[in-house]
């Protein structure tokens, strides 16, 4: 397996090396779920870079209920980690599952020539690892923390257990896990079918619709819908979540900005009006 030869943006990265058939290329994962007495087989292929880095935003879905995360952390090894620092490495067979209980991570997949492709952010209740525990395959992407960050750890064994053991966990994984291949069809269609404009807005809207973790939902004083995501990603990471390139994501934006759809300063980048956004989807949809 050769090794990375373009250096990503964490250093240390390229030390390790990434096998030859990562997701940029095709990735099937095949596990099985055990929920109600009943094992369940599920499959994913992803195939294509653009279409790996478009998946971004999968990661909706909603986070671990209190009482399944309670029964989680109960035995496992708390974990700091400071801002930087690596979680999971593509390929490798380490088979620890995480449950972030503070502080946000990044997951990202490269491909052989060391080219990385941004797949999401996980916040706080999101778990880590779940796949690669399950199936017995190596990690499929890297996972470093982009602030500090306490996770919950245990073992591959242990999580299987969990799934087994305590009521409703399997079904819960099972019901992220349909949401997951849900929201892939859409963002496929998106990617097949709309223009760069269409799947950038359509993006944003994402972004204000998550579960908190990066947006910070607001009201003004005359009732507008109001949104202000307080860390928005580069433009260069929006190009990777819509499959195209950055200079078209930094004119869609400024066009957005002439229309008084999006104002951004620093790293916020504010919505007037999801509405107004909305009705624009539609408009270029057609």
């Amino acid at each position: 397996m050769p090794m990375a030869t373009r250096r990503p943006n964490w250093p240390f990265i390229a030390q390790y090396q990434l096998p030859r058939c990562g997701l940029a290329h095709s990735l099937l994962v095949r596990f099985r779920t055990i929920g109600h007495g009943c094992p369940v087989d599920w499959g994913l292929r992803v195939t294509d870079s653009a279409a790996a880095g478009y998946m971004s935003g999968l990661d909706s879905e909603s986070v671990l209920p209190p009482d399944l995360a309670a029964a989680f952390a109960a035995g496992a090894t708390q974990i700091h980690a400071r801002k930087g620092q690596l979680l999971i490495v593509q390929g490798s067979d380490a088979d620890e599952v995480y449950l972030i209980r503070s502080g946000r991570v990044r997951v990202s997949v490269y491909a052989a020539n060391g080219r990385e492709t941004f797949l999401r952010d996980m916040g706080p209740g999101r778990l880590l690892g779940e796949l690669a525990a399950i199936s017995g395959q190596p990690r499929s992407a890297m996972v470093a923390a982009i602030e500090p960050t306490v996770l919950a750890s245990i073992k591959a064994e242990a999580f299987r257990q969990f799934l087994h053991d305590v009521p409703g966990a399997g079904f819960w994984l099972a019901q992220q896990l349909t949401m997951r291949v849900q929201q892939l069809t859409e963002k496929s269609l998106e990617l097949a079918s709309l223009p760069v404009a269409a799947r950038l807005v359509s993006e944003l809207l994402r972004l204000t619709s998550t579960d908190g973790a990066s947006a910070e939902p607001a009201v003004d004083p005359v009732g507008a819908d109001v949104c202000t995501i307080a860390a928005f990603p580069t433009h260069a990471e929006l190009a990777t979540r819509i499959g195209t390139h950055r200079e078209a994501v930094t004119r869609e934006l400024r066009q957005l900005a002439r229309e008084g759809l999006a104002v951004q300063s620093g790293r916020r980048l504010t919505i007037p009006s999801r509405l107004r956004l909305r009705a624009l989807l539609e408009q270029l949809s057609r």
